[in-house]
């Protein structure tokens, strides 16, 4: 298990350094997170636990056009009882808001969920970016990942992240209310 971690991650980094080569004046952002799963305490005899945590999450974004970002991310249950691994690809909306300090979004997406089966879920929820340099920002993220009943292996939950973006090219940032 820990191979395959070290291995995912390796391959995840080198594909990271390849698209800020290839896109310097794109939108590019990149983050590490903190993310969990909570379960209802029905589900969570079903899964093997009301919480499965994952640490770290990875995701890359790329700016589309007009508020609309596409995000995708990995992360693996490390350290915990249950086997939880997701593959997330989410399309969010920051309502033109993303030259702010402050980039709130809604989002919707979909998971495919590793755990006892091969699961998918559609995804929808909100979050917020602080960006306090032009270059990092913190990220906050809830999600509901909702799981069809005919899934027995995977259920419905919330899917919580908190964690640091990097952004690969040049944010020009509204000034704060202290710059100007």
């Amino acid at each position: 298990m820990e191979k395959k971690i070290i291995i995912t991650a390796l391959f995840l980094f080198t594909f990271l350094l390849n698209v800020n080569a290839q896109n310097e004046g794109s939108k590019w952002t990149a983050g590490v997170s903190l993310a969990g799963a909570k379960y209802s305490f029905e589900d969570a005899k079903i899964v093997g636990g009301q919480l499965a945590y994952q640490s770290p999450r990875l995701n890359i974004s790329r700016y589309l056009f007009k508020g609309l970002t596409l995000d995708g991310a990995f992360a693996t249950a490390v350290g915990d009882n249950q086997k939880y691994t997701t593959f997330d690809g989410i399309l969010r909306y920051d309502f033109g808001t993303s030259v702010n300090n402050v980039v709130p979004y809604i989002l919707l997406g979909g998971s495919f969920i590793s755990a006892l089966k091969f699961t998918p879920t559609l995804n929808f929820g909100a979050g917020n970016t602080f960006w306090f340099t032009p270059k990092y920002g913190l990220n906050l993220q809830l999600m509901y990942k909702f799981s069809e009943s005919k899934f027995e292996s995977q259920k419905s939950h919330i899917y919580f992240s908190f964690g640091i973006v990097y952004s690969f090219g040049n944010r020009s940032l509204n000034p704060r209310l202290w710059e100007q």
